[in-house]
């Protein structure tokens, strides 16, 4: 196996990485299969793997209301095998862009939006149509902090949906894979009793905590 990596960090985060790997008598899990007129994967080692990624990653910070990080990907992979009597020699590269934003007006509201979208990509024998997703978080708080009702919706576009196609000398076999992946999630949280008393037993706790590891040292 060859690997090599260099990678750079701003203010202790990842910011820039370039990596290669190849890889010998790899081990692929879907090698396709036809016996009659069932089709099927195995797994076989038979294969040489090489794959390259080139990461960036940048925050997205604007003053004290606007934080966040976003970042993406090209990956290159590339598969050699001999299988079935013939050569499989095939190699893609694709896109993975990501982001996770947060955007807080004031002390009593928060929101926050997430997600990601992958061009369509090479899994081994396995050709995967693009796929993605974006999450959305709303929280309110009411009474001093005391209520708080959140909105949580996942999967806003249903863009989580896996599918492709395999196909390798007589065998040509699409799928599609659905989960629940979009759903909304409504929920209201109320802390009875005094939060300041709260706090401070807390403190005391952690202090007591802290006076008897001393002690025990």
């Amino acid at each position: 196996m060859d690997a090599y990596k260099l990678s750079l960090t701003y203010e202790e985060q990842p910011f820039f990485a370039i990596s290669y790997n190849k890889k010998h008598d790899v081990i692929i899990d879907d090698a396709p299969k036809q016996e009659g007129n069932l089709t099927y994967t195995t797994a076989e080692n038979l294969a040489s793997y090489e794959n390259i990624s080139v990461e960036l990653n940048f925050p997205l910070t604007f003053g004290k209301k606007f934080t966040g990080y976003g970042g993406n990907q090209a990956i290159y992979n590339h598969y050699k095998a001999d299988y079935l009597g013939a050569k499989f020699d095939r190699s893609r590269w694709n896109w993975l862009a990501y982001i996770e934003f947060a955007y807080k007006p004031n002390d009593s509201w928060n929101f926050e939006l997430s997600g990601y979208y992958m061009t369509k990509s090479l899994e081994e024998f396995i050709t995967i149509r693009h796929l993605g997703s974006l999450d959305l978080g709303i929280a309110k708080t009411f009474w001093n902090k005391k209520g708080r009702l959140t909105l949580n919706i996942s999967d806003i576009f249903f863009g989580e949906k896996s599918s492709g196609f395999l196909e390798y000398q007589e065998i040509n076999v699409k799928f599609l894979e659905l989960e629940e992946s979009r759903n909304v999630r409504l929920a209201f949280r109320y802390s009875f009793g005094n939060q300041k008393l709260k706090a401070e037993r807390k403190r005391n706790t952690a202090s007591d905590a802290e006076e008897e590891r001393v002690k025990g040292n």
